[in-house]
């Protein structure tokens, strides 16, 4: 039963930016994790919020300070005592999620005692820009059965005050 775990910053560039009142941002910088066992790997990954005073930094550390545990064998049932809410912790919960179903030969919703997934609506956004890039970004996707539209000025110093 010994376990390997993984945890790694990455960086995956959205396909547009995405711009609020607060800043914007053209990638997302993710913790990623691992953890093998038996030969089954587990995965999760999770973006820390600055806003929750959480970094790529912070949460990998996190993680470390758990490793023992989780290489000893601590389970889902465990991580609420061993990490605050945060995303080293939702990493860490979906990947051991994913290994318990792997190594279980079972899908995560079955697992949860969940009915089996279907597709719901969900909402696309429109990110803040100039009104004239925006109506051409709503008529780009008028096809989506629900936009979200971020409204603010285009000055972030402004907004942010």
């Amino acid at each position: 039963m010994k376990r390997r775990l993984r945890a790694v910053a990455e960086v995956w560039p959205l396909a547009n930016p995405f711009r609020i009142a607060r800043g914007a941002k053209a990638a997302a910088e993710v913790i990623v994790v691992e953890i093998e066992q038996d030969g089954a790997i587990g995965r999760g990954e999770a973006v820390p919020y600055r806003r929750y005073r959480q970094s790529v930094a912070s949460s990998l550390a996190e993680i470390e300070g758990v490793r023992a545990a989780i290489e000893g064998g601590a389970g889902r049932d465990r991580l609420t005592a061993l990490l605050r809410p945060s995303a080293a912790r939702n990493a860490l919960n979906c990947a051991l999620w994913d290994l318990e179903a792997k190594a279980g030969g079972i899908p995560v919703w079955r697992l949860a005692g969940l009915q089996r997934p279907r597709p719901l609506t969900t909402a696309y956004t429109l990110s803040l820009n100039a009104p004239e890039a925006m109506g051409r970004a709503a008529a780009a996707n008028a096809h989506r059965p629900l936009l979200k539209v971020k409204l603010g000025s285009n000055d972030v110093d402004m907004d942010m005050q």
